[in-house]
């Protein structure tokens, strides 16, 4: 359960999915300048299928380059995420029929009977839609940010995370109820592994418009409330965080979902309105 929960969350706090996408891929990145520092910013994918080769060309030079790595989250041990989990638990009942809906496709994926009364809906559409997507391929074994942690740890490279767990999941728990419900229907009822498909082909080719329109899609079905929470508060503060380690002479490598870098409210263009250079390189 913890397993498919840390993969589950994925499903909802940015962009991630397969697909045939073009070899190599080339996802977005950017680079800001300001205060006598560098900050390379590269939209992740945080669940992909095997054999997609990413790291590679302007990506790859800017990870050897920098000497600090800035990742939405530092990964928790099992144990760590089961007592963040106990902690931000909060029962919250469902109408019949979607309570209904959710028991069935649940066993279905084989989760045992019971393992979502004690949370708020958010949980059950988390982890049903990571368990689909998983039987579909995906995995957190060959994303972006693990790679990155493993490859900077080999290197000794600072790896520092903009949020906790605690923080993460506890923001899912905060959300109103209706907007819980909201998540839980889109999850049992949207077509999650196609439009996870969708998103990495742009993803792989930096198509960031394609991937824009994607995002505001699945954002507008989920509700203002639920943007507001998953995106622009937290944009606000990775640029506030990103910003605060930016000392002369740093090289930072910024690897954040990719959603959280598109648009007027993305973290580009909040770190262009303090003054910053930025400049898309790949």
């Amino acid at each position: 359960m913890i397993a498919r929960l840390a993969a589950a969350l994925l499903y909802w706090v940015a962009l991630a999915s397969p697909l045939a996408a073009p070899l190599p891929l080339t996802p977005a990145l950017w680079v800001a300048r300001g205060n006598g520092a560098t900050v390379w910013l590269f939209g992740t994918v945080h669940q992909l299928r095997p054999a997609m080769p990413w790291l590679t060309g302007r990506v790859a030079q800017a990870f050897a380059a920098s000497d600090t790595l800035l990742l939405e989250l530092v990964a928790p041990t099992p144990v760590e995420t089961a007592a963040t989990l106990a902690a931000v638990a909060q029962p919250q009942p469902l109408p019949a029929d979607l309570r209904r809906h959710r028991d069935a496709r649940a066993a279905a994926l084989g989760f045992l009977p019971g393992s979502f009364d004690r949370h708020g809906a958010w949980f059950a559409a988390t982890s049903i839609g990571g368990a689909r997507l998983a039987r579909a391929g995906y995995t957190s074994t060959p994303s972006p940010e693990t790679l990155l942690a493993r490859l900077a740890g080999r290197t000794g490279k600072q790896v520092v995370g903009l949020e906790t767990q605690r923080t993460q999941l506890g923001m899912f728990a905060a959300l109103p109820a209706s907007v819980q419900r909201r998540m839980l229907a889109q999850a049992l009822s949207g077509d999650g592994v196609a439009t996870m498909d969708r998103l990495v082909a742009a993803w792989g080719s930096g198509q960031v418009s394609a991937l824009r329109t994607l995002l505001d899609t699945d954002m507008a079905a989920a509700g203002p409330a639920f943007r507001a929470t998953l995106l622009d508060r937290r944009n606000a503060a990775f640029a506030s965080a990103i910003r605060r380690r930016m000392t002369p002479a740093t090289t930072l490598f910024v690897a954040i979902g990719t959603g959280h870098l598109l648009g007027p409210g993305g973290v580009p263009a909040r770190l262009a309105a303090s003054s910053m250079v930025i400049e898309r390189v790949q």
